[in-house]
């Protein structure tokens, strides 16, 4: 399929520690993790139920979410590689808060909208795995599917695809690596943006 445009709707970075060495740090510690303008707007939700504790940060895009045995950065900028800040701020937070808690993985989740030059046959492409009398039942809005690539030693991409338009495919990306310590600032850039550039193969290979 040829691609003629892509975009980056949404990025987001995961870390993952053992729980039994996990704890969650202090208030007073998060909040110092970033000050002035930075934390301009800053809204903190600790949720007891949830055990999450989130600080959304609209002055640099980014939120911090911290579950029982993981720190997510989630991205909303829509900066792609080389342009975005995701790896640096987890770096910064992780390093302030998290540096002596063992790590066990590391992810990066992307939302992707890609559109392409040709049409995308949406009743075609739901008649191949099912009975068009599902469709007497009403209008087919999009067609999706889901898929895992095991790529050894414990590394997986999981891709979520749907067509949601004659000419738009919407791509969720899971890539997920075991590591016991993080590699350093410009390898981890250098692995997401790969991890980033990776969907095209996938678009381009798709037969729609």
């Amino acid at each position: 399929m040829d691609i003629t445009s892509k975009s980056l709707y949404h990025a987001n970075f995961v870390l993952v520690f053992r729980k039994e060495k996990f704890a969650f740090p202090d208030h007073s510690l998060l909040f110092s993790v970033y000050q002035g303008e930075k934390a301009a707007g800053a809204r903190f939700i600790d949720d007891p139920i949830l055990k999450t504790k989130v600080l959304d940060l609209p002055a640099l895009k980014i939120q911090i979410a911290i579950d029982p045995n993981r720190l997510r950065l989630e991205d909303f900028s829509q900066q792609e590689p080389p342009n975005s800040n995701l790896v640096n701020e987890t770096l910064n937070v992780y390093q302030q808060l998290f540096s002596q808690a063992p790590l066990i993985s590391l992810g990066f989740n992307f939302d992707i909208y890609y559109r392409s030059s040709g049409v995308i046959q949406l009743r075609d492409l739901f008649n191949n795995f099912a009975d068009s009398k599902i469709l007497e039942k009403g209008d087919l809005r999009d067609v999706g599917v889901q898929f895992t690539l095991d790529k050894g030693g414990g590394k997986r991409e999981v891709y979520f695809l749907k067509i949601i338009a004659p000419l738009e495919i919407a791509v969720h990306v899971n890539h997920h690596f075991p590591v016991s310590k993080l590699p350093d600032k410009d390898e981890l850039n250098k692995i997401f943006g790969k991890c980033y550039d990776a969907t095209d193969e996938i678009i381009e290979n798709l037969k729609l």
